[in-house]
């Protein structure tokens, strides 16, 4: 298994990004399109984007493009640098950002989610106090919100995001949309107290029954993100991220045909559905799953 991800909201997170990534040199702020969250209110807790870094992104077009129907926008943001946004059935559902100039001996391609916080002091806090690291200190976008970079303490990448106004509204998940996203930790007790701890409003459940090592953590009336043992000891404490699919085996195969590689093949999941683990052609790992969800938990996304 050679890689997994770092594993919506609009081009703010990509802004940041692309400071992150390749310096601010000649970026122009102004540019960057509000989000359009009118009469929206913030959902703390919420993974609101998902960003990819990419080694290759004309690969990427193609690969994501025949894969799920995604489409890809272009902005320029000044001193010659832009930033794709990814689309799927008239919704922005991500961007993505060219990774090259990173670092040329290290392939960074990856997933990175964006989760909204409710107060970004307190979370740079809470990040300084619990041992995580600052990648990039918040940044504030007027458009937007503030936005920051950040690992937690056990090292899983993500961004953070206080929004000046709202977050997307929750929609359910076709095929072809971000279904779900994990935080698969070395110490699954030390990460949920984290996160608890950066946002309190999350609640805590257990998928299965109380007996059940498979915790998840909710806000805002819905399931947000699951926490669990890794499972592959030599793989980074990540976040991943899954897209919903009719039919994981015909998406794996046609992933594979389209220059991905498949880490782990199709095969139920114990949580229901099936699932298979992915690469996208540049190394950037993600999840695809099945899901016909039960009663009790069709509002997870």
């Amino acid at each position: 298994m050679t890689r997994l991800p770092l594993t919506g909201a609009r081009l703010a997170f990509a802004a940041l990004m692309l400071i992150v990534v390749g310096g601010c040199v000649g970026l122009d702020v102004a540019r960057i399109p509000p989000v359009d969250t009118v009469g929206t209110q913030p959902i703390p807790g919420k993974v609101v984007w998902h960003d990819l870094l990419t080694e290759d992104p004309a690969a990427a077009r193609r690969f994501y493009g025949e894969l799920f129907g995604w489409t890809f926008r272009d902005v320029g943001l000044g001193g010659g640098q832009n930033y794709t946004l990814i689309e799927h059935d008239g919704h922005v559902i991500g961007g993505m950002v060219v990774a090259r100039r990173v670092n040329r001996n290290v392939n960074v391609s990856r997933w990175i989610p964006v989760l909204s916080v409710p107060d970004m002091d307190a979370a740079m806090a809470t990040v300084q106090a619990a041992g995580g690291t600052v990648y990039h200190p918040p940044l504030d976008i007027p458009q937007r919100g503030i936005v920051a970079v950040v690992a937690d303490p056990q090292g899983a990448v993500l961004t953070l995001i206080e929004p000046h106004g709202g977050d997307p509204v929750d929609r359910p998940a076709q095929p072809g949309d971000w279904l779900w996203n994990e935080i698969w930790s070395s110490e699954p007790d030390a990460t949920l107290a984290f996160y608890r701890a950066l946002v309190p409003d999350y609640d805590v459940a257990h998928l299965g029954g109380a007996d059940s090592d498979y915790r998840y953590l909710s806000a805002g009336g819905a399931p947000r993100v699951g926490i669990l043992l890794k499972p592959v000891d030599r793989i980074a404490d990540t976040w991943v991220a899954y897209v919903r699919v009719a039919d994981p085996a015909t998406t794996a195969a046609a992933a594979e045909a389209l220059g991905g590689e498949i880490l782990l093949p199709p095969q139920d999941n114990p949580r229901g559905g099936k699932v298979a683990i992915l690469n996208d052609p540049s190394g950037a790992g993600f999840l695809i799953q099945s899901w016909e969800p039960a009663a009790e938990h069709a509002a997870i996304r």
